[in-house]
């Protein structure tokens, strides 16, 4: 018997039965997409699961704290801190928040001798989100060059320089966490006021995980906010957070905008074929992934249609998912920029669930190339009241996914032309890519600051 009191205890009788455990798992497995295959993988290796270390003071991955060390320099300086800028690693998330820092840094540059540093998680091992002809990845950590890439090679040793001017920018919970530490170093090792923290908020990340230790973690970050400058990802994720109670030393929002770009390169008035386009991202629960997959099951086995169309998953690369009828999910995993505009060209029908208040990217591209798109809504944010080719499911389960599948399947076959004839309702997503507004006023904060 398991005894809470006794947690070692229990770690020594799992490794007896955690096989048995798992065992159990494939015995009730049957097709649930990826849990067999899961559950054969463990049983397949020699070692029990270890019990987790508790020796760190921050025994969560992505938590760890950057180790400082007083700089040199007196100028004034931008840090962003972001976990990757791989190409392969970026989503939307990451490109935003380069995006924004450099726009904030050319702000500040018209008036101000200011450098940029990135620092990153992650070594630079394929294309970047930044142009590295511009940025130089510095072995020293005291170059004065005014576009500085720092690597986190070795975080329990690297000691990385700060100054009371440099200015920290932060997105993604683990990185403000980080910030939130560095800017309190900053103010006991200089003794004076130094600047707000930047937190570009995208998401309320909190939410990607059961209530826990990182549920606590993250949203610490929100919970603080008397010296945090924060930029929201949508007007619909602030409203969110106002009323819920978050309060900041500054507020600022920015609607999303499709990429330069892929604007260029979409064709929304291009002939589609019967392809239903999939955002498929297993690991983040937050697409639901398990629930579109078994509407689209349901789908194909009630449809009379659906052996006509063919189901493209991309966003990451997964096991193709049979539907039955013999129709399946393939997967192409992530796309480059060039096969995703062809893809969104090509198809007729997308979904992209997204259990979160911000909007999504994926569903407005979606849209506003022409494809009738599936998506959720979540609180007040209801994306239909955005383009006319998004329909809206009332709460994300199996059948509301499959009703509108075949409602948009429906509407294809009517018309072929059904999507490339919807308009859309926000103009400000295909403005040109202009530097947002309220970075002035915050280039205004900092710029000021003795």
């Amino acid at each position: 018997m398991i005894d809470p009191g006794k947690p070692w205890q229990n770690a020594k009788r799992m490794k007896i039965r955690w096989k048995e455990f798992v065992k159990g798992i494939l015995q009730r497995a049957g097709n649930v997409p990826y849990v067999e295959a899961a559950a054969r993988h463990i049983l397949s290796q020699r070692k029990a699961p270890s019990a987790p270390s508790y020796e760190t003071p921050y025994e969560i991955p992505g938590v760890d704290l950057i180790r400082p060390q007083t700089g040199i320099s007196n100028g004034l300086r931008l840090n962003l801190f972001v976990p990757s800028i791989n190409v392969s690693d970026s989503f939307g998330g990451i490109t935003t928040a380069v995006k924004l820092f450099e726009q904030l840094g050319n702000i500040m540059q018209t008036t101000s001798d200011v450098r940029l540093r990135i620092i990153t998680d992650t070594r630079i091992i394929d294309d970047s989100v930044v142009d590295l002809a511009k940025w130089a990845v510095l072995d020293s950590n005291h170059s004065d060059h005014r576009y500085q890439i720092v690597e986190r090679k070795d975080p329990l040793k690297q000691t990385i320089p700060f100054s009371r001017r440099d200015v920290l920018v932060a997105t993604w919970w683990p990185t403000a966490f980080r910030a939130e530490n560095l800017r309190a170093w900053q103010e006991r090792s200089f003794g004076r006021p130094v600047a707000p923290l930047i937190y570009i908020i995208q998401d309320f990340e909190p939410a990607f995980y059961p209530w826990s230790s990182w549920y606590a973690y993250a949203e610490g970050t929100y919970t603080d906010g008397a010296n945090t400058i924060a930029i929201f990802n949508s007007s619909l994720l602030r409203t969110f957070f106002e009323k819920h109670g978050y309060s900041f030393l500054r507020t600022y929002h920015f609607e999303p905008r499709i990429g330069t770009w892929l604007k260029a390169h979409l064709n929304p008035s291009a002939a589609k074929e019967r392809r239903i386009f999939v955002y498929g991202r297993p690991s983040s629960p937050r697409n639901c992934f398990e629930v579109i997959c078994a509407g689209l099951r349901e789908w194909a086995q009630s449809s009379r249609g659906a052996g006509r169309w063919a189901i493209i998953s991309a966003g990451e690369k997964h096991a193709n998912v049979p539907l039955g009828n013999g129709l399946e999910i393939r997967s192409v995993g992530k796309l480059s920029l060039p096969d995703y505009a062809a893809m969104l060209n090509q198809c007729a029908v997308g979904i992209s669930l997204m259990l979160s208040p911000h909007p999504s990217y994926p569903p407005l591209e979606m849209a506003h190339s022409g494809i009738l798109t599936i998506t959720n809504s979540y609180g007040e944010k209801n994306l239909s009241s955005w383009h006319e080719n998004i329909y809206s499911i009332p709460r994300i389960s199996p059948e509301e996914v499959a009703k509108g599948v075949e409602r948009s399947i429906n509407l294809f076959e009517e018309d072929n032309a059904v999507g490339v004839k919807g308009a859309s309702r926000v103009p400000f997503y295909l403005r040109d890519d202009e530097t947002e507004e309220c970075l002035y006023d915050v280039a205004r904060i900092i710029t000021t600051l003795e």
